[in-house]
């Protein structure tokens, strides 16, 4: 028995600070709920759990990115489909003009409706946006580009690779086969024979504008005729591919300036070829444009919770030019005619486009499903991670609060020790 160093109370003092120690842990995760207070509680835990918490936060935001996506395409449908409307409204006037019963007045006074259609589906296309950001003018669909002023290009299939391509547009550099102002061209004639010229057929009678002339018919200097340029619909032409690669390319369909060119394994490129590429020296000399396909310009929707977690979303342009109903008319039966038909193949790609973006908005939509899903399987593997177990943990803390307050009541009696010895000096 020793009066100087009471070892008994110090091994007390040591068991009750460490039972303090935890019981202050357990009392900190039953007070917070979470088992991972501090990173020393479970180093590798606590590195775990800061990284779902991320993804599960990542999570939420890539869903209410696709929400908004969601309601971009509800929108943009909204905006096409008064434009269908518009385009049926147009094709009924171009059955009406294309009658016999009807005057040409009559045709004037239905054309200017027409007309009128034309420009509000133009600034439909040009005005219409979501936050601040136009959707239909062309701003997020494919992009490409050409070192020729006079080319554009105004769009091609997804499925077209990205690279650099070589297009052999001489044909569209001879303006007695193609002249870029459209289908119907206004020409001064200052040669006698222009109408023998087998490279264009002459749709205006000298002494009378509204009947076909004669082939050879010879026409004063100066004259002004309306001419039809030749169909090169069904034409090739060879594309130089970025697969050191050429492929023939059949001419699918040509409106205003616009020429859809396509080729094998859904190869299909829309090239606006402007006015002055018919002029001397605008063209390469041999005719072959280079072109480039980004794979860039459509929206990209972050929709999952990681770098390039991304989905495209294409909208392509949709005024006049993209419609190809630049140069509708009903002014004359003829011309009713020629509307029906375009109006036609507009509805048909306006139709093709909402399908298309239909299917955007399923996908979307399935996103938003299958990130929740996803969000509340994390959840629960997160909660597996930092939450406490009350009742596994509210056991551990009543072991500790008994063994803490054991501690205590032995270290009292061990101070009483060196009293007790004391006694034996007296």
């Amino acid at each position: 028995m020793r009066i100087n160093y009471n070892a008994t109370a110090m091994l007390a003092v040591n068991a009750l600070n460490k039972n303090d120690s935890n019981l202050s842990v357990s009392t900190g995760k039953l007070s917070s709920g979470y088992k991972i207070n501090r990173s020393k509680d479970d180093p590798s835990g606590y590195a775990l759990s800061r990284k779902m918490r991320a993804q599960l936060e990542g999570l939420m935001q890539a869903r209410d990115n696709s929400d908004t996506g969601v309601n971009i395409i509800k929108a943009v449908d909204g905006a096409l489909s008064e434009m269908h409307d518009m385009l049926q409204r147009i094709n009924e006037l171009a059955i009406k003009g294309s009658t016999g019963t009807l005057s040409d007045g009559d045709r004037e006074l239905a054309d200017e409706e027409v007309q009128k259609l034309k420009e509000e589906i133009q600034r439909v296309s040009e005005t219409f946006e979501f936050n601040g950001q136009k959707l239909l003018d062309g701003s997020f669909q494919l992009k490409g580009y050409t070192k020729n002023i006079n080319v554009k290009i105004a769009g091609y299939d997804e499925r077209v690779d990205s690279g650099i391509y070589k297009f052999d547009l001489s044909l569209f550099n001879d303006p007695d086969l193609y002249d870029v102002k459209g289908n119907l061209v206004e020409e001064a004639f200052n040669t006698p024979d222009v109408a023998a010229n087998p490279q264009v057929e002459v749709r205006a009678d000298p002494d009378d504008p509204t009947k076909p002339a004669a082939p050879g018919t010879v026409f004063p200097d100066g004259f002004k005729g309306t001419v039809e340029v030749p169909n090169v619909s069904g034409q090739e032409i060879s594309i130089d591919c970025p697969n050191n690669q050429t492929i023939k390319a059949t001419i699918a369909d040509v409106n205003g300036t616009v020429v859809t060119l396509q080729g094998p394994s859904g190869f299909e490129v829309k090239v606006d070829i402007r006015q002055g590429f018919t002029e001397a020296g605008a063209a390469p000399a041999d005719g072959k444009v280079e072109v480039e396909i980004t794979g860039f310009g459509p929206m990209n929707i972050q929709v999952g919770g990681n770098e390039g977690q991304e989905l495209e979303v294409e909208i392509p342009e949709v005024g006049i030019q993209g419609l190809g109903i630049v140069n509708i008319n009903t002014r004359t039966k003829e011309d009713s005619l020629d509307t029906i038909n375009k109006v036609s193949a507009a509805i048909d790609k306006l139709s093709g486009i909402r399908s298309k973006l239909g299917a955007y908005q399923n996908r979307l939509e399935s996103v938003v499903e299958s990130n929740e899903i996803n969000h509340e399987n994390m959840t629960a593997a997160y909660s597996g991670i930092l939450d406490t177990d009350i009742s596994e943990e509210y056991t551990t803390y009543s072991t500790y609060q008994i063994l803490s307050q054991a501690s205590t009541s032995v270290l009292a009696q061990a101070n009483e020790r060196p009293a007790q010895v004391l006694q034996l000096l007296q």
